[in-house]
């Protein structure tokens, strides 16, 4: 340290290049809004229409999952198959080359769509991130409404807008959501087809033919190869409706047209989307990885404000997302934090040392302290995101603690003569070291044990530790060679020392005698500052006493759940108050924006069009209110129903008609039938209709390999609670994660036996009722009109309903007959999601006990426990009191946090040359 003091120039030199370099860091370090964070796993999904779950889960899952088992490294494979979809989630080993295993997997999957039918979606292969950052991925979004169809939509954006875009340096992709390609549809007249003996799938398989680039071999010329291509033969409408179909078994020729109807149309849509009552879709921005935020926003914005200006006057552009905001904000909060930090340091260190160089030192400390962190994240390869500044500012504190810590122990005694101070701070210094390392290591030492954490939880947590451990090694190096260097260097010559002034003996006799007064009240002290800091209980979430598994808080507890509100004022103290009147509760807690939200959930099987209705009405009655809404947006889909947002302009806040608007809408949603509806907003109690009471429900939980089996031990528990007159119901469909049981399937069992008896053919039984109840019979996309579009065939009815469907006399060659003479429609309940993990099924059973909770529990405990199990099944039931530490996450939770205490221990022990003393420091 002696040698090093005398050499001033290395140590201004050193200083010199990490405020240079750290600047230019500063302006080149990449800003994100959240890291690059991919978990090693990938999902694979599938959509199939309205296809039921159990299909789906038969003849997309499983395959996707064979293939999955046929790649390396591969630890767990989890599904969730439901109503048309398929997801598929593939976990791999930590250190596996996940991107090469996708490339592996895409061409698994290629040879796997050759077998599966066209009207499946190509697969989407995604990275998983964690769940606290999956609301965190989207970059930026707009809407685009208008007065125009959702089709002419879809191509004034494709073609007036996403060019213009995808220029930007720094973006991936610009997606257009909300509106799928139109659909060239081929509507069959039925009783034409079945006279003729047609087959309408060849049919299709021909137009899509004469609408394909087709191979002609290839031309030599020379050293060189030339492929040959046929462009599309068909133009028109009316090209597609001359084509001549030969009719089996002759030689006569009918046109397409003589038995069917083309037009291009708009896909079958499973969702609309609304705005203002015009159709409207989404324009997504996707961000490279490692470009920087703030930049590509404002030229993605610049560019957006450019495209607005060139809108047709039927046209709305709408920002909805911008996840730079949320960025922007914390870098705002960061530097006021700084200032106001600054400042509050200054003063103190003003008021405690007493000297005027005292802040002016310590605040360079930190400041290089910062910088050269910067420099290390930058070569380390890190970014600046809402979890890097996190770790950065959670270390600001410590930054000047040891600033502090260092500064005290050197100034006082300072020499006047440069060559005496060297020696002063060359004998000091060795009292800052252990204070300095010791809450330094000790803090880095908390975050070492998060290497043993699960991927969920390292995976976005080490890159705070990272941050805040680069920070505080940073503040150590800095400290111990700023502090001295400018103590020596940069510090003028000390005048003579004054004599105490008499204020000064004033406080130091006062502070001795506080601190005298606080040695005789030691134990009421602490009390004392207990009652007035508070016991947070407040805090607890009161349990659901009449849930399904039960509660960890045991009976007694109850007594103070139900006086909370007079015990909390008494016992809540200073952090109640806090609490409730600061950042967690009012007025800040608070959205600002004020919104009336309605949810309409529909009964399994409503058209997409009977939604629709109930939704115009709500954009009906907003009509002559709309001046006092901002927006509103409607979201309709099959699969949940409706939900309209209306955000109320805040000159109308204070103003009668968004209230009259909210009454009229209360209304209106009590007097819809047959769906469940929901009206909320405004802070004031809205209605709930149609959602069903609550009741107290037992859940059984089974696991096997076999899904038959697992149906059929389901069954067995279905039929033995109902011994008891408690049962009121068992449901053997029930879903651990979803609140939709009423899942209803259709099944058409045809019998064999009455087929063949009336010289039918199965396969053409099926092709025929195909076009009567799927109206998305796609054969794939073909190229039309100069875009692509989907190639569909259906009947011109509209709507199917079963008895016509069972009854219509229908004709195959020579033979009439209806459905009802050779099968029949059977109506099942079915899961609503089927889930599956490493091939073995979950499936849960729902028991509606009545009675309280533990005779229900004990009940159906007994009935658990005489149930003959499968081999390879097992049942689960209930929780042991306060279940804490059951499952993988708890006990890891539990493992870190006693390795965390063991390393703060450890490191305590190794800086004090004590085992005693640590454990005074882990309690404080």
């Amino acid at each position: 340290m002696h040698q090093l003091l005398n050499r001033k120039y290395l140590i201004s030199f050193f200083y010199i290049i990490v405020c240079v370099i750290g600047i230019a860091v500063w302006r080149v370090l990449p800003i994100e809004s959240t890291p690059e964070l991919n978990l090693p796993s990938v999902t694979v999904n599938y959509n199939w229409g309205s296809t039921s779950p159990e299909i789906m889960e038969m003849e997309i899952t499983r395959e996707v999952e064979r293939e999955a088992n046929r790649l390396r490294d591969v630890t767990d494979i989890r599904s969730i198959t439901q109503e048309g979809r398929s997801s598929v989630t593939i976990t791999f080993r930590k250190d596996a080359p996940v991107d090469y295993r996708v490339l592996e997997l895409r061409e698994y999957l290629f040879t796997l769509d050759e077998n599966l039918p066209e009207s499946i979606s190509p697969p989407s292969i995604s990275r998983q991130v964690p769940e606290e950052l999956e609301d965190q991925q989207t970059f930026i979004v707009y809407t685009l409404n208008g007065d125009m169809a959702p089709r002419e939509l879809l191509e004034y954006t494709r073609t007036n807008i996403r060019p213009k875009l995808l220029s930007i340096e720094g973006l991936a992709e610009v997606a257009i959501r909300g509106v799928q390609d139109p659909a060239l549809m081929i509507e069959f007249d039925i009783d034409q087809v079945e006279r003729f003996n047609l087959s309408p799938r060849q049919i299709l398989m021909q137009v899509r033919e004469q609408l394909s680039w087709r191979s002609a071999g290839f031309v030599e010329e020379g050293i060189s190869r030339y492929s040959l291509i046929i462009p599309p033969k068909f133009k028109s409408i009316a090209d597609i409706a001359g084509l001549k179909i030969e009719l089996p078994g002759s030689r006569k020729q009918l046109v397409l047209d003589d038995f069917a109807e083309i037009s291009v149309q708009d896909y079958p849509a499973k969702t609309i989307k609304r705005i203002n009552g015009d159709p409207a879709l989404t324009i997504e921005f996707v961000k490279e990885s490692g470009a920087d935020a703030f930049t590509l926003a404002e030229n993605v914005l610049t560019a957006m404000d450019e495209v607005e200006a060139l809108l047709p006057e039927e046209l709305s552009l709408m920002l909805t997302v911008d996840s730079t905001e949320e960025l922007r904000q914390q870098f705002d909060d960061l530097q006021l934090q700084a200032i106001f930090s600054g400042i509050l340091v200054f003063f103190v260190v003003i008021l405690f040392i007493r000297k005027l160089r005292a802040p002016f030192v310590i605040m360079g400390s930190v400041a290089f302290s910062v910088l050269l962190s910067l420099i290390v994240l930058y070569l380390m390869g890190y970014s600046l995101n809402i979890i890097t500044l996190a770790g950065i500012t959670v270390a600001l504190g410590m930054l000047i603690d040891n600033a502090v810590v260092v500064f005290e122990h050197l100034n006082p005694g300072l020499p006047k003569e440069k060559s005496d101070r060297i020696s002063h701070i060359t004998k000091e210094i060795g009292n800052s070291v252990v204070p300095v390392l010791g809450s330094t290591f000790t803090t880095v030492g908390i975050f070492v044990p998060l290497l043993f954490a699960l991927d969920e939880l390292r995976i976005f947590l080490v890159p705070l530790a990272v941050a805040l451990t680069v920070t505080l090694v940073c503040s150590v190096l800095i400290a111990f060679t700023w502090i001295p260097y400018s103590l020596v260097w940069l510090t003028p010559k000390i005048s003579e020392q004054k004599k105490t002034s008499r204020v000064s003996k004033w406080v130091n006799r006062w502070l001795m005698k506080s601190f005298l007064l606080k040695s005789k009240l030691r134990w009421v002290l602490p009390v004392i500052l207990i009652g007035a800091i508070g016991i947070p209980l407040f805090a607890i979430e009161e349990p659901d006493w009449d849930a399904e598994e039960g509660t960890v808080w045991p009976e007694f507890t109850q007594v103070y759940f139900d006086n909370r509100d007079a015990i909390d004022g008494w016992i809540g103290g200073l952090s109640k108050k806090f609490s409730e009147e600061t950042y967690f509760g009012s007025p800040w807690s608070r959205n600002n924006q004020q919104t009336v939200s309605v949810y309409i959930r529909s009964p399994q099987g409503t058209p997409l069009s009977e939604i629709d209705k109930i939704v115009q009405n709500y954009e009906k009655i907003v009509d002559p209110y709309a001046h006092a809404f901002t927006y509103y947006e409607a979201n309709i889909s099959e699969y949940f129903g409706a939900r309209i947002l209306f955000v109320v302009d805040p000159d109308f806040v204070f103003r009668s008609e968004p209230y009259q608007f909210y009454a009229e809408a209360q209304y209106l949603g009590a007097r819809t039938g047959n769906f469940a509806t929901s009206v909320q907003g405004l802070n004031i109690p809205g209605i709930s209709t149609g959602f069903g009471g609550g009741s107290s429900n037992h859940s059984i939980r089974l696991q096997g390999y076999s899904y038959d089996e697992l149906l059929n031990l389901a069954k067995d528990l279905e039929r033995r609670p109902k011994t008891s007159r408690r049962v009121r119901e068992v449901d053997i469909n029930s879903s651990y994660y979803s609140r939709r049981d009423d899942f209803q399937q259709y099944i058409l069992r045809l019998s064999e036996e009455r087929i063949l008896a009336n010289d039918l053919n199965r396969r053409e039984v099926i092709s025929t009722l195909m076009l009567d109840l799927n109206p998305e019979n796609t054969v794939g996309r073909v190229e039309f009109g100069g875009q692509e579009m989907y190639l569909i065939g259906r009947s011109e009815r509209d709507k199917a309903f079963e008895e016509d469907m069972m009854n219509r006399t229908r004709q195959f060659g020579e033979v009439n007959f209806n459905i009802s003479r050779i099968g029949e429609v059977v109506q099942e309940g079915g899961l609503n999601e089927i889930r599956r993990t490493n091939q073995s099924y979950e499936r849960t059973v729902s028991v509606d006990y009545l009675g309280n909770y533990r005779m229900g529990r004990e009940f159906i405990e007994s009935v658990v426990e005489t149930t003959e199990v499968p081999v390879g099944a097992k049942i689960e039931f209930g929780r042991g009191f306060f279940g804490f530490g059951s499952d993988d996450s708890s006990r890891n939770f539990i493992f870190v946090a006693l390795l965390s205490l063991l390393s703060v221990w450890m490191i305590v022990s190794a800086l004090l040359e004590s085992v005693k003393y640590p454990i005074f420091v882990i309690m404080a």
